[in-house]
């Protein structure tokens, strides 16, 4: 009897220790046992449609910029507003990556590549793998050169449509994959086992919130539920992954792909540091670019040309713009400067659709202080861009699409944007320079060539949003300028 007594004590202590919140722990809703937030978060979700938009909705409900939350087991807080987001975004406090089961699971079960890594594996192999890819061209006019390659490529399977409605989604990220692929592997991808991996992505995409979801906060349920948890899309996608860059790897030890290139540079820099230079690193850096070119690139530029479908007379202006500057040439990154509303159409873009409401979340190193709440060592903290994109605050008429905004009085770019698409700080995108050049020749080289009609219903710009946001699927028409006469 007292044996049972003090299980029970003990049990009820630990039940109790679940919901008691932290010292000065910032504000939000009440925990319950073993869930935390999650069950109050999911009974909201198919009013707000996203985690992002409930969160967004509880911040304004406790009148706070620093929002406490528990999910699962696993603390997390939400900061809002540029003064917070840029504290967690620069400070040294805050440079540490969350580890956890979702985030190792990402790259093979193991803690490695470049996005979700830090400490001394971050400092080393950041700054190496982009003084290699700037040698070869990255962020330069050779990386122009290969985006007009694979831009020449999506016109011509757009002229092959002949103006019937279709999907481009598939042809632009097949070319984003194919750019960064060149610069990792030296070779492009075989088509259909870049359309397999891409739908895979789009899956996982879907299937999970920046946090993991309940797969990262209960790992047991992939024994159980494994199609549910999202478990078996991700093994799936890993499988895929890990075939792609072992086939690559092989190639480059049996000195079949000429030239030089992110993995042949990797190997060499292995003969001299084995400590840090890896197998499994390598893997996992192959994997973070396959990632991340597959996603965002491609669906910033969806996002671009629904919002040309829903303006049409900003489409056209666009147009006029580029007729204008470049005639019949291909543009360049170095165009962006000379085609002003072009590129303000594009900052609009990504403020209006944030392709990452949460951007990587960070781990606080230390107890730390903001706001007057206190962030205990070891929470995950998840900063909202998306929210500081359509702030009120920041910005006259936040809910509407108006590319004027960021141009000046002197009709020049603004300066000063305050649009963040690829993070801030020092964790921001290592692959800003391809993403932004990629983004720019794309969508400046198809309105160059087509005018886009609505197929059917204008598209939503309604968001679906996962661990990123995507766009809804929509078709268009791509009508070439040559068959419909001067604009």
């Amino acid at each position: 009897m007292l044996a049972f007594l003090l299980i029970a004590v003990l049990a009820l202590t630990y039940v109790v220790s679940t919901v008691v919140k932290p010292k000065n722990y910032p504000p939000g809703p009440r925990w319950y046992p073993f869930f935390g937030c999650n069950g109050i978060i999911s009974s909201r979700m198919s009013k707000h449609g996203s985690q992002w938009k409930v969160l967004s909705e509880m911040a304004k409900e406790y009148s706070t910029n620093v929002l406490g939350l528990k999910l699962g087991s696993e603390l997390v807080v939400v900061v809002y507003g540029m003064k917070n987001i840029r504290h967690v975004a620069t400070e040294k406090e805050f440079d540490a990556r969350p580890d956890s089961f979702f985030l190792r699971l990402r790259t093979f079960g193991k803690r490695t590549g470049l996005t979700f890594v830090d400490g001394p594996v971050w400092k080393e192999h950041r700054p190496f793998t982009l003084k290699i890819l700037r040698n070869f061209g990255f962020g330069k006019r050779a990386m122009d050169v290969e985006i007009q390659v694979q831009l020449s490529q999506v016109l011509e399977r757009l002229d092959n449509c002949k103006g019937t409605p279709i999907n481009i989604r598939m042809f632009t990220a097949m070319a984003m994959l194919n750019v960064i692929w060149m610069y990792v592997a030296g070779e492009h991808l075989e088509e259909s086992t870049m359309k397999k991996l891409l739908n895979s992505i789009s899956q996982r995409t879907k299937a999970f919130t920046m946090a993991g979801g309940y797969l990262n906060q209960w790992p047991w349920l992939r024994f159980i539920f494994p199609t549910w948890s999202g478990y078996s899309i991700l093994q799936k996608l890993n499988s895929q992954m890990l075939n792609i860059i072992r086939e690559a790897v092989i190639k480059h030890k049996n000195n079949n792909v000429t030239g030089n290139d992110l993995i042949n540079s990797f190997l060499e820099e292995m003969f001299l540091n084995k400590e840090f230079y890896t197998d499994d690193q390598l893997n996992g850096i192959c994997l973070d670019f396959l990632l991340a070119s597959s996603s965002t690139g491609s669906s910033v530029l969806d996002f671009a040309i629904i919002m040309l479908l829903r303006h049409p007379e900003k489409q056209q202006k666009v147009y006029e713009e580029i007729k204008q500057v470049l005639g019949e040439h291909f543009p360049t990154w170095a165009d962006s400067e000379k085609l002003v509303y072009t590129s303000a159409f594009i900052y609009e873009v990504h403020r209006c659709c944030t392709i990452a409401p949460f951007p990587g979340g960070r781990r606080a190193l230390a107890d730390v202080t903001i706001d007057g709440h206190v962030i205990p060592k070891g929470t995950t903290v998840l900063l909202s861009l998306g929210d500081l994109h359509v702030d009120s605050d920041m910005w006259i008429e936040s809910d509407k699409f108006m590319p004027e905004r960021f141009i000046d009085e002197a009709g020049q770019l603004k300066t000063t944007t305050n649009v963040y698409p690829f993070g801030i700080g020092r964790r921001r995108c290592f692959g800003e320079p391809l993403a932004k050049a990629f983004m720019f020749i794309m969508f400046a080289g198809i309105i160059q060539k087509y005018k886009l009609v609505c197929s059917g219903p204008t598209p939503s710009a309604v968001p679906i949003i996962g661990i990123l946001a995507e766009p809804v699927y929509f078709t268009a028409r791509y009508v070439k300028r040559h068959d419909i006469g001067a604009d």
